[in-house]
């Protein structure tokens, strides 16, 4: 499916936008956030593993790779404030490297972070701080859709694997940025990238149809549909449909792997380890909004399954209900460390 930009970095939105009104927009933003931390994108050019490294390096490489591991750098020691120059640093070498898709996603990735952590902005409310923030998400549309187009689009060496987590990030991008502005239309349009998303790469695309709308109206359809990806999340993860009165996964703890795409829905990787809490947490956090308090127990007590249960810092955390994905993606980052 090839998509064509709608959105483009530095697009001018009429005055009196809801950008401040947008409580939807805040906890989805937040949520997006948190989203870098459930698989890591850019330390692969599919999902195969790490690039591999030239003999050689010519100079455009040597800086993309540079400007690719400060981000990481600064993403998982939750540096925020090191946004404008990490995202200087991607510029440039966009500049010498422009086919690189990684780069242009890694951008992306700064500006969705910029805007889902702008709390921690202390000027944050001042004018011209909200007209950068009511950038941020278009910007980081356009620069997922670039990433896209480049990595699926453009010609690649033979054994280049398609990155089929972009489809989701530009998903999710477009409809908060539909959402922001009150565009119905890009909201549907940002639907339809997710629905592709989902059927490329369902463990870990589900979740992004999820957080699209988790903040709609309970008794909407767009809620609805919303839960019932992550429903559709765990029947992936487990080869069947899971009991939705019941959903124990202790029988499916078999089923756990730290290799291949199956990787997204449990604990054993580096750059999520936590994953796993954090998908049943969300799905038990959608199931009490939707009013299904018995199956959220459940669906809670399996995140004591995972074999770092232990040493999840939000185990004891008392109001699961109000606890998003990653918890709050200014602590969480740090956990990515570990």
């Amino acid at each position: 499916m090839h998509t064509e930009a709608q959105i483009r970095p530095g697009q001018v939105f009429p005055k009196g936008s809801p950008f401040l009104k947008a409580k939807h927009l805040v906890a989805a933003a937040l949520m997006a956030a948190a989203l870098f931390c459930f698989i890591g994108l850019g330390h692969s050019s599919g999902n195969n593993g790490p690039r591999p490294v030239p003999a050689q390096e010519d100079q455009s490489t040597g800086v993309s790779r540079a400007a690719i591991e400060k981000f990481w750098t600064i993403y998982h020691g939750n540096d925020y404030a090191a946004i404008p120059e990490v995202q200087k640093e991607l510029e440039t070498a966009i500049q010498s490297d422009p086919d690189n898709p990684t780069l242009y996603a890694l951008l992306g990735a700064t500006h969705f972070w910029h805007v889902g952590e702008m709390a921690r902005d202390p000027n944050a409310l001042e004018p011209a701080h909200q007209k950068v923030f009511a950038q941020d998400m278009p910007t980081a549309a356009a620069l997922f859709q670039k990433a896209l187009d480049l990595d699926y689009y453009t010609q690649h060496p033979i054994g280049h694997i398609n990155d089929d987590h972009l489809p989701g990030y530009l998903g999710i991008t477009t409809v908060h940025t539909g959402q922001e502005f009150g565009d119905r239309n890009l909201i549907a349009k940002g639907d339809g990238i997710l629905d592709f998303a989902v059927y490329e790469f369902p463990e870990f695309n589900n979740f992004n149809r999820w957080a699209a709308h988790l903040d709609d109206a309970r008794d909407s359809d767009t809620y609805k549909k919303a839960l019932d990806s992550l429903w559709q999340d765990i029947d992936e993860c487990i080869g069947t449909q899971i009991d939705r009165a019941n959903p124990d996964m202790k029988p499916y703890l078999n089923l756990v792997t730290g290799v291949g795409r199956k990787k997204a829905c449990w604990w054993k990787g580096d750059i999520a380890p936590y994953g796993f809490e954090g998908l049943v947490l969300n799905l038990g956090n959608g199931l009490v909004k939707a009013g299904q308090i018995d199956a959220a127990r459940v669906m809670y007590a399996n995140a004591k399954y995972g074999e770092n249960y232990e040493t999840w810092p939000y185990r004891n955390t008392s109001d699961l209900t109000h606890v998003q994905h990653c918890m709050h993606p200014a602590r969480t980052l740090r956990t990515l460390r570990h």
